[in-house]
This record gives structure tokens, C-alpha cells and sequence, in this order.
């Protein structure tokens, strides 16, 4: 039937318009939202090899005090080694000098074992910045891939709802209406081709009457199951 030409096209556009808003709103945030938590849990990571290098640093920072009081210490113990009178007093001495090595040993060892741990830390932290670099990179060349896809989207939206305008001013207002009607209430399918005989959208064996009426097309004839308006495709010719 020659007058719902317009309405078909007008079908086709609105589910391909329906498919773009949904990649919008949706398909392309999602994406860029990955993306983005990729580069944040990298920089996290990051962020926790960097905390554990600073800490290790202030350790052996802190260690180097230590040691340079012990030093300090032993030092002094020694000194005063040489002005005691008793044998007491002098075995006390050398015990606490002993205390005080043993202390500074296990504190050395200590820095050694953080020494070691530093240059872990290194290639940590190393493989963490090459890895956020990455994705950074990533992410922009992937950003730009997405806004360039935008942009195409809306430039092919605007297209078509040029073209949806120019067909609804073409349709029959009634026929149009009618259109818009089943539509917002139907999933936003108002049409539904025949095949075999059947509607289809739900499937339903239409009435060979109705087959008669339908491709006599004199008047619009909708399914007996959905209400939708019913037509008969044109067949589609070979390709060359």
C-alpha cells in the first residue's frame, strides 16, 4: 500500500534513532567509564608503591639516628671505661657497650633488609608508572576514538530526524497519527511486515481473508493479536 511507504521509512528511522540514543547515553559512557577506571586503579597502584618507597626511606632515615645515638653511646661508655675504680663498675660498662653493639648490628641488618626491599620497591614502582603511562595513552587515543564516534552519531541522528520530518509532512495525517498511536504503546513498532503468512512481530497466522484484503491494499488492515498495521514487503531485488 503506497501510503505506508512513508510511515516504513518513518519506522526504520525511529529504531535506528532509538538505537543511537541508547549508545549515547549509555554504550559510549560505559566505555569511557572503563577506560577510566583502568588508568585509576593503575594510578592507585601507583599510589601504594610510591607510599611503600617513602615509608621505606623514612625507616632508614629513622634507622640512621638510631644508629649514630648508639654510636654516641658506645663512645661514651668507652670513655668512661677508663675512670671507673671497681671491677663491677667496669663489668656493667662493657656489658651495656656489648647491649649497645648488638643493637646497632640488628639495626644494620635491619637497613640491609630495606636496602634489598628499596630495590623491589624500584621495579615496583617502575613497572606501576609504565603501566599508568600506558593507559593514559590508552585511554586518549581510545577518548578520541569514542568522541569522533559521538560525533558521527549526532551527525547521523540529525540526518535522520531531517529526513523523519520531510516523511511525516508527506504521510497521511491520519494514517500518521494513527502511526504514533500504536507506536508509544507497542515498543515503538507500529508496522509489521508479512511473511508466510504470518505477522512478523508476534508470530500470528493471519486470516486468509485478511491476506486477500492485505494485498489488495485498498485499505489498512492491522494483526488481529498486536494491532498492528500489517503490510506486505516488496521484494528486494538481486544484487549485481
Amino acid at each position: 500500500m503506497e501510503e505506508l511507504k512513508p510511515l516504513i521509512r518513518i519506522q526504520e528511522i525511529d529504531l535506528e534513532l532509538k538505537k543511537i540514543e541508547l549508545k549515547l547515553k549509555r554504550e559510549i559512557p560505559e566505555r569511557i567509564r572503563e577506560v577510566r577506571e583502568g588508568r585509576e586503579k593503575a594510578e592507585v597502584l601507583l599510589k601504594q608503591v610510591e607510599d611503600k618507597f617513602q615509608a621505606n626511606l623514612k625507616r632508614r632515615m629513622e634507622i640512621d639516628l638510631e644508629i649514630k645515638s648508639i654510636e654516641e653511646k658506645i663512645k661514651k661508655h668507652s670513655q668512661d671505661l677508663l675512670k671507673v675504680d671497681t671491677n663491677e663498675a667496669y663489668r656493667a660498662l662493657q656489658r651495656e657497650i656489648e647491649e649497645e653493639k648488638e643493637k646497632k648490628s640488628r639495626l644494620e641488618d635491619e637497613v640491609l633488609e630495606l636496602l634489598i626491599q628499596e630495590e623491589e620497591l624500584q621495579k615496583e614502582k617502575k613497572k606501576a608508572e609504565e603501566e599508568v603511562e600506558r593507559i593514559k595513552n590508552e585511554f586518549a587515543e581510545k577518548e578520541k576514538e569514542l568522541l569522533k564516534e559521538e560525533e558521527s552519531l549526532k551527525a547521523r541522528m540529525e540526518d535522520l530526524r531531517k529526513e523523519r520530518e520531510k516523511l511525516a509532512s508527506q504521510a497521511k495525517p491520519s494514517l500518521y497519527k494513527l502511526y504514533i498511536q500504536i507506536a508509544s504503546t507497542h515498543g515503538g513498532i507500529a508496522l509489521s511486515p508479512v511473511h508466510d503468512g504470518f505477522c512478523s512481530v508476534c508470530q500470528m497466522k493471519i486470516r486468509p481473508q485478511l491476506m486477500e484484503e492485505l494485498r489488495k491494499g485498498e485499505k489498512i488492515i492491522r494483526c488481529e493479536n498486536c494491532s498492528r498495521i500489517l503490510y506486505i514487503p516488496e521484494p528486494k531485488l538481486p544484487e549485481n
